[in-house]
């Protein structure tokens, strides 16, 4: 049933943004074509385990997803939806994180003004890294005052989702922290996550 359930809400809620060209623009990393080629990342570069979440609330300051230009760094998911997820982006290549030690590994490239992110290996804390058949996904998104908004095309009726940039995982902020009696936050880098202890 867990497993079921991270299949759905990765269908539903993958978000992500990057560029404003037909190639993409990341600052100082290549040539962000995202074509799959020399991925910069590995399946478990970062980690993360956690019962902390966001406060779910509505985004309401959104400018217009017509794209913009978003430097490599780790982003958190903090307004739009409460479900704990994060990315790390560096280069062409892209890391999707969920909340307890489950990774997903791929590339991203901008394709008629979308961002189209290509996701082919998983790892997690019961499994080494695994390549499966390409999963794709397109997102309208846009820059403001250093915030990235994103909202997942392949559905009707999504919600446009805010994430911040970070250091790190577990740095507390207003709208992401602990919200219930198990307080529980871990992150790694470049740590293998196969084999770490559930943090619940």
């Amino acid at each position: 049933m867990k497993a079921a359930t991270r299949y759905l809400v990765l269908l539903s809620m993958l978000v992500v943004g990057c560029g404003d060209t037909s190639k993409g623009e990341v600052d100082g990393e290549g040539d962000g074509d995202g074509d799959g080629t020399d991925s910069a990342l590995k399946c478990d570069t970062v980690g993360w385990c956690t019962t902390w979440a966001s406060d779910g609330s509505e985004v309401t300051d959104a400018p217009p997803l017509t794209g913009g230009t978003l430097s490599d760094g780790l982003y958190r998911r903090e307004r739009g939806t409460s479900y704990p997820f994060a990315m790390l982006v560096k280069g062409k290549s892209i890391l999707l994180l969920e909340e307890e030690w489950w990774n997903d590994l791929g590339t991203w490239k901008v394709e008629n003004g979308r961002l189209v992110i290509t996701i082919t290996s998983r790892c997690t804390n019961t499994e080494t890294e695994t390549s499966h058949d390409p999963w794709t996904w397109t997102h309208a998104f846009a820059v403001k005052d250093g915030v990235l908004f994103t909202q997942n095309l392949d559905y009707s009726d999504m919600p446009i989702v805010a994430w911040r940039k970070v250091e790190s995982l577990c740095e507390e902020s207003a709208s992401f922290k602990c919200m219930e009696s198990n307080c529980a936050c871990e992150f790694t880098r470049n740590t293998p996550i196969y084999g770490q202890k559930s943090c619940f």
